[in-house]
Order: structure tokens, then sequence, then C-alpha cells
């Protein structure tokens, strides 16, 4: 495997060189932002709401990296960050909103990551222009946010909001390539802008949660 190999993924890309593809970089800002707003805003909630703080930074960096150097390693950077940020997430809201003990929601998020790889390479290389492999964690955010709305209603607009917006997110991700033509710049900046809402959202719903379940004891 060449780690090195550049990569041409994105509308915006029309070249080599580290300024190609400056909106889908500069968008990151967007993360950066969401981070240190949970940060600062829940830095009392929770040893993991500052884990997931840091994890959002480090989505900033991994995307922002990637869409700069445009190489393969750069690009596997990048869906590590967000997988980790993925996986944590759930396991927190298995444990936080659903009572789980932290070795069943473990069990449960190893599961989600097996099946996401499965669907992943099932797919025909390319599929959605590569938004499939987002497929999963769109069809756990609907779920996540209907069991919301049916056990833990006080909790459900952030969840609500959040799925919207990541619907709205995942379109224009899937869209770029074919707007290209039309719309030089592409549209895979509107996705980092709009997901650093939905992480936002998302933690924020995490903490809602949690204030309406009672408090899970520290099983294994």
């Amino acid at each position: 495997m060449n780690w090195t190999a550049e990569l041409d993924l994105y509308c915006e890309r029309l070249g080599p060189g580290l300024g190609a593809e400056p909106w889908n970089a500069l968008s990151n800002l967007g993360f950066a932002v969401a981070a240190i707003v949970i940060a600062v805003r829940f830095h009392r909630a929770g040893w993991d709401l500052r884990l997931l703080a840091g994890l959002v930074g480090l989505v900033a960096v991994g995307s922002a990296t990637f869409h700069t150097v445009a190489q393969l390693w750069a690009a596997w950077m990048d869906l590590i960050a967000i997988a980790v940020f993925i996986w944590v997430y759930l396991q927190r809201l298995l444990v936080r909103g659903a009572g789980l003990s932290n070795g069943r929601a473990i069990a449960a998020v190893v599961i989600y990551a097996v099946i996401s790889r499965l669907v992943e390479t099932a797919a025909p290389p390319g599929t959605w222009n590569g938004s499939i492999a987002y497929l999963p964690a769109a069809t756990t955010l609907i779920a996540v946010t209907v069991w919301i709305a049916i056990c833990r209603r006080a909790a459900l607009a952030p969840f609500a909001a959040a799925a919207g917006l990541f619907a709205v997110s995942l379109s224009l991700r899937t869209a770029d390539a074919a707007l290209c033509t039309a719309w030089p710049l592409g549209t895979h900046w509107l996705w980092h802008l709009l997901n650093a809402l939905v992480v936002y959202l998302l933690v924020a719903g995490l903490v809602r949660v949690s204030a309406a379940t009672p408090a899970p004891g520290a099983r294994l």
C-alpha cells in the first residue's frame, strides 16, 4: 500500500498542492469551534464530555490535514478520528442514556463497528460518492432519535435537530461530485460545517438524556 499516494476525491480539488482545497480545509474550523464550545460549556458534566471535546478537536485536525495534504495516510487519519468519536459517543450514550454497563456498551459498539465495516465493504466502490460508509451512523442516529422520542422525550430536541441536519449534510456530501459542473466549489465544505453543529447537538443531547436517566452503576 502506497501511503503517500495522492487522492483526488472532491470537487474542489483541481490539482496537487497544499492549497488545492481551501474551502474544504478551512471549513474544519467548525469542528475546532465545536470542540472549544463543548469543552467550555460542559467541562463540569463529566470526564467523558471532556474526552468527546478532545475527539472533536482531533476530527478537525484529521480532516484539515487530509484536505490539505490529500494523501492516503491523511485520509486514514481523518477516518480513524471520525470513527473513534462515533464509537466513544455511542458507548457513552448507551451508558448514560440506556443505563447499560460499560462492558455491555463496549460490546454493542464492537457490533456496530463490525456491521459498519460490512456495509462499507459490501457496497461497490464509490457508492453514493463514498457516503455509504456513513449509512450505519445515519441509521443509528434515526433509531436513537425514535427511542429518545418514546422513552426520553425531554431530551428529544437536540437529537431530532442533529438527525435532520445530518440527513442534509450527508446529502450534500453525496452530491459533491455530481454538482461539480454547475458548482465548481463543491458541497463537501458544507458537510463539515453542518456536522460541526451536529456533533455539538449530539453532545448537548447526551447531557440532557443523562439528566433524564438514573445514573448507572459502575458495572462491568
